[in-house]
This record gives C-alpha cells, structure tokens and sequence, in this order.
C-alpha cells in the first residue's frame, strides 16, 4: 500500500446529515487497506459468496462491524484508516487475517 489517502474526510463534518455518506468513505479506506484480504479469505473458504455482486454490501458490513469493534464512538476518517494501515501491516496479518475471516462468516449468518 502506497501512501495514499482514500478518504475525504470533510464527509465526516456531514455525518449528521447524511451517515451514509461516512460509510462511503470507510468503506473505500477498508477496501484499501484490507480489499486483497477479504477476496482472498472468500476465494478460499466461502463457495457461496459471489464477489462481483455481493463485494460492496460484504465491505460495508466488515467496515461497520470493525468501526462498532475497535472504537468506542465513531473514529474520524483519518484515525480509521491509521488503524487499518497499521493492522494490515505484516506484523497483524494473522490477526487482521482471522478477524476478517470471522467477519465474513458473521456476514453469511445475517445475510
């Protein structure tokens, strides 16, 4: 990952008015950051998501449940994607790994 910077954060000033919106951005930094995990676990290990038509609601799912899980309130844009940079680090990518994996099963039981 270069160091670019995937997310607008004057989205995050909006979040009263349109919370969607927010979503968008988070969602673009965990594709980012974690996009190359989350095809490679559902290429490995679940047969019954078709990624080109399920990818965007599965990364808005894992980006909501890693916001409600690693933060106590609603992180800025900037401190989200500091997290995931530093979790898709090769020191956490076992860890970031297994999260992921998880999140995805959690998604097959909701979807």
């Amino acid at each position: 990952m270069g160091k670019t910077n995937p997310i607008n954060s004057e989205a995050y000033h909006d979040l009263a008015r349109n919370p969607d919106l927010l979503y968008a951005d988070y969602m673009d930094i965990t594709d980012a950051y974690l996009g190359e995990i989350i095809e490679e676990i559902v290429e490995k290990y679940y047969d019954d998501i078709d990624l080109s038509s399920e990818y965007g609601e599965l990364l808005e799912y894992i980006s909501k449940e890693l916001i409600k899980g690693l933060f106590n309130d609603v992180p800025t844009p900037e401190r989200y994607e500091r997290t995931l940079r530093r979790l898709s680090s090769r020191k956490y990518r076992s860890l970031i790994f297994n999260i992921v994996s998880f999140l995805v099963s959690k998604y097959l039981e909701n979807r």
